[in-house]
């Protein structure tokens, strides 16, 4: 099958599963600490927003690549995909925060409680089980690379 309708079938897929697992996550940790983790200030919400919707889109695409072309050709132990997609998971939220808030002069996210304002520590937990649900969704239960 080609890798472009791989894609596709993953992002429309675990995407949105990722998605619900962000807020989830975010739930978790205001009722852990009474406060927000991040939150979305062009969002009527708060916290959470429909518009990061596409960003997990991408996320997905990348993480596919680098099971493809880096992850499956290696033979590469589950725990250390799990890792490298987490700490990769970590970079590129950053990034993303980063490039909106300079492009656009707006905040897609703000990690209110942190001083990297695009990102926290404890996003790298967060990200490793994103990469585990990942993993489990594209390779065990759906069989997504196939």
């Amino acid at each position: 099958m080609n890798h472009f309708i791989r894609i596709i079938r993953q992002v429309i897929v675990i995407a949105p599963i990722l998605w619900l697992l962000e807020l989830f996550q975010n739930k978790l940790y205001f009722l852990a600490t009474g406060k927000w983790g991040w939150v979305y200030p062009g969002s009527p919400y708060h916290w959470f927003s429909f518009e990061t919707l596409s960003n997990w889109g991408l996320s997905v695409a990348v993480i596919y690549i680098v099971y493809r072309t880096w992850f499956m050709p290696k033979r590469m132990n589950t725990l250390l995909r799990i890792g490298i997609i987490g700490i990769m998971g970590v970079i590129l939220e950053y990034a993303n925060g980063f490039m909106y808030h300079h492009v656009t002069g707006n905040y897609l996210f703000i990690w209110e409680h942190s001083r990297f304002t695009y990102i926290d520590f404890i996003a790298i937990p967060m990200w490793w089980l994103n990469a585990a649900v990942y993993h489990f969704l594209s390779c065990k239960l759906l069989n997504l690379h196939r």
